[in-house]
């Protein structure tokens, strides 16, 4: 690690292309500050001892979590090789470099010193092992006796390699999950599909390459394929390392053994895996296992390339990222309470990336910094979050998380699409925090999202009421790909406790997402505690059905609160209410049931229903009948009777009497009239001033009406300006005429609207 430090700080020294590249792959691996530390240290020729140290554990973290990148870091460190050491002694006191030679007949020809070493016999080059010293033109004059050291650079003896049993997944590069008291890092292995086939082609010694994208579970299929060699010890170099010197640890060591090279990719370069080491590792009874891309793997085995052919040489198994059913079953099967999260959540990204980098997201999300960095993008997350903890398991439109994002606040420091292209970016290799549905521009939160969400609880804030009310209004509208029942049932149990503490604005809220008998129910509920407008609702629903008793109640809080509509319809079923105990009281032989039953018939214009009833209260002796009856023989056209009739009612004190006698042409003179009316005018009755002119009218006295009619506009009455505007007409004065009109209508009364041409807007008054 300190040398592949001193050769990138070297690169980043002497070239500006290498140091741009080093950047690149520092921020492909996202591990926090990497860059920082690059930065520090770009552009000096040394280091202080802290970051020195920090670069050595950025590389192990790069090595270990990010394998690519450590393998593009070497590649370019590579290219710059490091400086040769001073010479540390020559043999024989000869010159360095000089030639020497070998007193004896035979062809051992050039040997270089160093665990690189290559010698050249017969014409062919062998790879050499070891510390070699040339002795080629060197003369000897006495016995020689040579000592060869048998050492194999970086690589161990082959008896300390590791037993199969004995490695563990995290050493394979399983990624651990996020800590749970009690468990272990990395879940208990899943069977998969693929894992016969796997043990099938690891039984002859071969390369056998796991295929698959990033975070499928390669590693963690071959650990358990490799578990299954027994006898076999492990070796796992680490990527770029020389893989040459293994063939010679494996000789004269008889067994079976693994070479383990996660991602092939970073064994492929110089020093690497080519088809003659592999050839001579397997026939010295290793079998290799490494990893690769479907899509790197495809296009090198076509190439000419010396990795390529090892590529094209390779047995494969291939895993898919989305898991069949059968393996799900053997996942929700097992005995690990992070298992059944994963079941539910993993979806078409995999259990294996659920596992591995889900978590990531989670924090990535709910970091500080993205709120500073990305506001919006941060709250389309949680949208989509929100989404599926309300029931919505699919992708939605850009457009409905854009409305739901909305609920939350509004965010101008990021526009939409810039807050959607950084939610939907792939992060750590292999997703976004929202991953693409299958209708084009729909959209889903990634799986582990909503996992941690849910096992986060309290952590997270509640989904909002409004969200709840738009997903259900959403559901309802025509090819929507929500499910309404779903985010019913959803809200029905996260708003639960809420309801039962007596929330009327969720009660009410369900009320109006539902219908019939549940209606009703949450109606109660929302009535009962309190709020008016659901008592208005439920009491109409109620009196639809025809049950007015249960509905009064609810229909007089409503009104109270200031339903006009609650109000009337009580009214009305009150009125109801009164003529049925009215009619069950004048059965019963009293004369004032009888009485008051006839009055409200004569409003509903029943003079037959009425005059049997006034009839009874007659009998009876009943006196206040009188005005009644006078009013029903009026109508009946029995004018002889009336004026008895009236004068009996007005004899008994009755004041509608006296006025029901004045109009009376029968009973009283125009004189009589005009004194009652003038009198009732001028304490303040403006109707009555009216009514005097109108009787001055029709009488013939005009002039005196004119007067009485502006004293009736002077008091407010709307009739009164009407009246002037027709007695102007008929003066022939036009123009005086439409001035009085305009008047009248603008007081509201319908009739002038008619003369001038408009539309009435209400019923004439009862006066017209």
């Amino acid at each position: 690690m300190e040398e592949l430090r001193d050769a990138l700080v070297r690169a980043m020294v002497d070239s500006r292309d290498r140091s741009k590249r080093v950047v690149d792959v520092l921020m492909r691996s996202s591990v926090p500050g990497a860059v920082d530390l690059w930065i520090r240290t770009a552009g000096t020729a040394s280091m202080d001892r802290v970051d020195a140290r920090d670069w050595v554990g950025l590389l192990a973290l790069l090595r270990r979590n990010h394998p690519q990148e450590f393998s593009d870091l070497k590649a370019i460190a590579a290219e710059y090789p490091a400086p040769l050491p001073p010479p540390t002694g020559t043999a024989s006191g000869d010159t360095p470099g000089e030639p020497r030679s070998l007193a004896a007949d035979g062809d051992t020809g050039v040997v270089v010193t160093g665990d690189n070493a290559r010698a050249v016999t017969g014409g062919l080059t062998d790879h050499l092992t070891g510390d070699h010293i040339d002795f080629r033109d060197s003369a000897f004059h006495d016995r020689v006796v040579g000592v060869q050291h048998n050492h194999y650079g970086t690589v161990p003896a082959p008896a300390q390699w590791r037993p199969v049993g004995e490695v563990g997944p995290r050493e394979f590069g399983v990624r651990p999950t996020r800590p749970v008291p009690g468990l272990p890092d990395v879940p208990p292995y899943v069977p998969r599909d693929r894992d016969e086939d796997l043990r099938t082609q690891l039984a002859g010694n071969s390369l056998v390459l796991v295929l698959g994208e990033p975070c499928v579970g390669k590693s963690y299929t071959a650990w358990q394929g490799v578990r299954s060699l027994e006898g076999h010890r492990l070796y796992a170099p680490d990527p770029g390392e020389d893989l040459r010197p293994l063939a010679a640890a494996l000789q004269g060591n008889p067994g079976t053994y693994v070479v383990w090279l996660d991602e092939l990719t970073g064994h492929l370069g110089p020093g690497g895996l080519d088809l003659r080491l592999l050839g001579r590792l397997n026939d010295l009874g290793a079998v290799v296992l490494a990893t690769m891309s479907p899509d790197e793997y495809y296009r090198r085995r076509a190439g000419t390339a010396p990795g390529d052919r090892v590529v094209a040489a390779a047995r494969t198994v291939e895993l898919g990222r989305e898991w069949s059913e059968a393996e799900l079953a053997r996942l929700a099967a097992l005995d690990d309470r992070r298992a059944y999260p994963a079941y539910m959540w993993s979806g078409r990204e995999g259990v294996a990336s659920y596992f591995a980098v889900g978590h990531h997201l989670f924090d990535e999300w709910r970091r500080v910094g993205t709120q500073l960095e990305h506001p919006r993008g941060q709250l389309l997350v949680r949208a989509a979050v929100d989404f599926a903890r309300c029931g919505v398991t699919g992708a939605v439109s850009a457009e409905l998380l854009r409305r739901v994002q909305e609920l939350y606040r509004a965010e101008d420091r990021e526009s939409f699409e810039d807050a959607l292209a950084w939610a939907t970016a792939p992060m750590f290799g292999v997703s976004g925090l929202l991953v693409a549905g299958e209708e084009d521009g729909t959209w889903r939160a990634y799986g582990a999202l909503v996992s941690e969400a849910l096992r986060s609880g309290g952590d997270l804030e509640p989904v909002p009421d409004e969200v709840w009310w738009t997903l259900l209004d959403a559901a309802r509208e025509p090819d929507a790909p929500l499910d309404f029942t779903a985010v019913l049932d959803a809200a029905r149990t996260a708003l639960h406790d809420r309801v039962e503490a007596g929330d009327a604005a969720v009660a009410l809220g369900f009320a109006r997402h539902t219908e019939g008998d549940e209606r009703e129910g949450w109606l109660r509920r929302a009535a009962q505690a309190g709020d008016a407008e659901s008592a208005g609702w439920l009491g109409r629903l109620l009196a639809e059905r025809g049950d007015a008793g249960e509905a009064e109640p609810f229909l007089e809080k409503a009104a109270s609160a200031g339903d006009a509509g609650a109000a009337t319809l009580l009214g009305k079923l009150l009125r109801d209410r009164a003529m049925g105990w009215l009619r069950a009281g004048a059965e019963l032989g009293d004369p004032e049931a009888a009485h008051r039953l006839g009055q409200l018939l004569m409003a509903d214009i029943d003079i037959d229903g009425a005059a049997h009833w006034y009839d009874i209260a007659v009998g009876a002796g009943y006196a206040e009948v009188a005005t009644s009856y006078a009013a029903l023989l009026r109508l009946a056209d029995e004018p002889h009777l009336v004026e008895v009739w009236f004068r009996r009612a007005t004899d008994a004190g009755d004041p509608r009497a006296v006025q029901q006698l004045l109009f009376n042409p029968a009973s009283h003179s125009v004189d009589e009239t005009v004194r009652f009316l003038e009198a009732e005018a001028e304490n303040g009755v403006a109707m009555q001033a009216t009514n005097l002119g109108v009787f001055l009218e029709e009488h013939g006295r005009v002039a005196e009406a004119g007067s009485w009619y502006l004293k009736g506009h002077a008091g407010g009455d709307a009739y009164a300006a009407y009246c002037l505007a027709g007695l102007r007409e008929r003066e022939g004065a036009s123009e005086g005429a439409q001035r009085w009109y305009r008047r009248a209508a603008a007081m509201g009364h319908p009739a002038a609207r008619v003369a001038l041409g408009e539309t009435p807007d209400s019923p004439a008054t009862v006066k017209e």
